[in-house]
């Protein structure tokens, strides 16, 4: 998995996943304090997120093993909404 931060949305009025109710969101990734790499890559979005927050992502074969999207062309997905990372006892990041 991997740390992002949701920078906006990618909208398409036509699409061959078949999934309804979720959207493209645009990820910039992130190091695990939240500081961005300007790496960037377009994710499904499972849980709703929101411009500026910090999200986990799956990537490959794994974004296809929820019963959504399985056996659809889907490369990338947000997982989760991340409230705080503990590195070492220290957090380094809280929303």
């Amino acid at each position: 998995m991997t740390l992002a931060r949701v920078k906006g949305s990618v909208v398409s009025t036509k699409r061959s996943d078949n999934i309804r109710g979720a959207g493209f969101r645009l990820l910039e990734e992130c190091d695990q304090a939240g500081n961005g790499r300007a790496e960037f890559l377009v994710a499904l979005d499972m849980v709703t997120a929101a411009p500026g927050q910090l999200v986990l992502v799956a990537q490959g074969s794994s974004c296809r093993w929820t019963l959504v999207t399985d056996e659809r062309p889907i490369e990338a997905m947000i997982l989760a909404i991340v409230d705080q990372i503990d590195e070492q006892g220290t957090i380094v990041y809280e929303e």
